[in-house]
């Protein structure tokens, strides 16, 4: 090796991952909490569909 080292390039552009984290955090209830009789992991899928979709 020649001692340089390669840059990763980022997967999304800043404004993408603002909105990302900021749709992430208005499901993270849903996102991060158990799954019980009132909260199903079709429910916790869904939340993830329109994390991704925004």
């Amino acid at each position: 090796m020649d001692g340089k080292t390669k840059v990763k390039k980022a997967n999304w552009s800043k404004n993408e991952f603002k909105t990302l984290v900021s749709e992430y955090e208005n499901k993270y209830d849903v996102l991060e909490d158990g799954l019980s009789i009132s909260l199903t992991g079709m429910d916790k899928r869904k939340a993830w569909e329109s994390v991704m979709d925004a």
